[in-house]
């Protein structure tokens, strides 16, 4: 009995023996199935700064000396298979650009000044000119005359004279009066005056007019024949003169 027991233990083991070997079999043939299969790289390209050697060096040519050698006096300038890092392009910055200047405001000329122009003659019966003057007795007893030069045409003016005799407290008889301009020269009888009130009065004393030439020039003076006295002061005569210009 025992013998038996001990035949079948030992013939068991076998079966599992055997079981697990087939088992592991299976296994190893799996895995080498699932495994894939390796593909051949391609070979590098050659370098185009590479001599003929050191690019079928590097291609794997048979024959090709494994070792490159540099020709004298050359030197590889660093780039892609020569061992150096590739630069990356300088970037140039770009150029500053500049503000076109100002231009400047155009300058306006100055306006040209206009040519003086004569003046046109005044027309018959227009003023051509005028003024007035007076005497200087010293006293506050003198006489203004104002003039003014009509234009008569052909070359021709009337020129009206108005004496005017001014001062305080008066009282004067009518006295004669002269008047001379150039060539020309006139007299009339001057009126009487009689001034009161203690203040400055200025009363007329004649009015006359002579004709002249419209270009007729120089002094005018007019004589009042006063012979009299005046503020303790003795005055013959009055005298007023300017220049006149018709």
């Amino acid at each position: 009995m025992k013998t038996k027991r001990i035949a079948i233990l030992l013939v068991a083991l076998m079966l599992i023996v055997a079981l697990e070997v087939v088992m592991m079999n299976r296994c190893t043939r799996g895995d080498e199935a699932a495994r894939p299969t390796p593909t051949a790289e391609p070979s590098a390209a050659p370098d185009p700064s590479q001599t003929g050697d050191q690019a079928g060096a590097q291609a794997g040519l048979p024959g090709a000396a494994s070792t490159a050698t540099a020709r004298p006096g050359f030197t590889s300038p660093p780039g892609p298979g020569n061992g150096a890092p590739t630069q990356p392009p300088a970037t140039n910055a770009p150029a500053a650009t500049q503000r076109p200047a100002s231009t400047p405001a155009p300058t306006q000329p100055p306006a040209p000044t206009p040519e003086p122009t004569d003046v046109p003659p005044s027309s018959v019966g227009g003023t051509l000119s005028s003024g007035t003057f007076s005497s200087n007795t010293g006293t506050s007893l003198n006489m203004s005359v104002s003039w003014s030069a009509t234009n008569l045409g052909d070359g021709r003016a009337r020129l009206d004279i108005t004496g005017t005799v001014n001062s305080y407290d008066l009282q004067v008889q009518a006295l004669p009066v002269s008047i001379s301009f150039g060539d020309y020269s006139t007299s009339v009888t001057g009126r009487s005056i009689t001034a009161s009130g203690g203040s400055l009065a200025s009363n007329t004393l004649f009015t006359t007019s002579m004709e002249v030439s419209t270009d007729m020039a120089g002094t005018m003076t007019v004589t009042w024949q006063y012979n009299g006295e005046y503020s303790g002061s003795t005055l013959s005569e009055i005298t007023a003169s300017d220049y006149v210009n018709t």
